[in-house]
């Protein structure tokens, strides 16, 4: 275990990404086909039906209950799926074993499930405190009086409100990346040591990330906006590209679609699977033997 600096993260990231692309490109494109399938089965004629009767409370229940079935359903395939990448990145040549990958992912899903829930609960009362606080603060309602917006306090307090709401939304966002920090390399722990144990994963990548806690937290925003820059250049370049081709036609879309989905949305999903192994080899790095071998 040492302290992980954001290029050696980075390093390892697109390093496991190279040695692993084509892998990588088969799991995750035959899952996305999977899934758009299974999507278009569950709520193809949802949303037909919803668009024809929008204020059908019903209707409205039940698409829910598909859309959560749906995205249950997902979860597990992409978390499989994962499984399946990071055991084939560390033991190349090693057969694929779909049976421990689909009981290990769906478990690192609902172990990762329970933990965002938790840290919500946190988010939600510490913004609860935070709230009676600030109304304390404001002496009630006869801090939004006329007079108090004759004298200019309520312009004050207005402006304290707007401050406080930015620092808590950002104090909140800073959270979740700790949060998330904190377990990133769940998956890769399991996939080493091949167990379908949740709380193995997760003990585990608590201890190891403690010492680099903060720089993973940098390194996590510094890769969001990559994504992000890289998402919004790459839309609008092959959208406006395979847009005047299509020429407002539904087969057109629907390969605009496809070519986008292969073109942006493929490379982003391929470099999401990387981060965890990238971050794990940075700072365990009795597992260098083993990645990439």
């Amino acid at each position: 275990m040492m302290k992980m600096s954001i290029g050696a993260a980075f390093s390892e990231t697109f390093a496991f990404l190279k040695a692993n692309w084509m892998q990588m490109l088969m799991w995750v494109g035959g899952a996305l086909v999977v899934v758009g399938l299974l999507g278009y089965l569950f709520l193809g004629s949802t949303f037909s039906a919803m668009a024809m009767a929008p204020n059908d409370p019903s209707l409205i229940m039940g698409a829910f209950g598909k859309i959560m079935l749906f995205a249950l359903i997902a979860a597990v395939i992409f978390y499989g799926v994962s499984m399946l990448i990071w055991r084939g990145g560390m033991y190349p040549g090693e057969a694929p074993n779909f049976a421990w990958a689909f009981q290990a992912g769906p478990a690192l899903a609902f172990g990762m499930m329970v933990i965002m829930i938790a840290a919500y609960i946190v988010i939600f009362i510490v913004m609860f405190i935070m709230t009676l606080i600030f109304g304390a603060a404001l002496g009630g309602m006869g801090g939004l009086s006329p007079a108090a917006f004759e004298s200019g306090g309520a312009g004050a307090i207005g402006g304290g409100a707007i401050l406080l709401m930015i620092i808590l939304y950002v104090a909140m966002i800073v959270f979740l990346l700790w949060v998330q920090g904190r377990f990133i390399v769940a998956g890769p722990v399991m996939a080493e040591r091949l167990t379908r144990n949740p709380v193995t994963g997760l003990g585990e990548s608590w201890r190891l990330t403690g010492p680099s806690q903060w720089v993973i937290v940098g390194f996590y925003l510094l890769f969001t906006i990559g994504v992000f820059v890289y998402a919004l250049v790459a839309g609008m370049i092959f959208g406006g590209i395979l847009g005047a081709i299509a020429g407002g036609s539904v087969v057109g879309a629907m390969l605009t679609m496809i070519v986008m989905a292969a073109l942006v949305y493929l490379p982003i999903i391929m470099i999401s699977f990387s981060v965890p192994v990238g971050v794990y080899r940075a700072i365990a790095p009795r597992a260098s033997g083993d990645v990439f071998a």
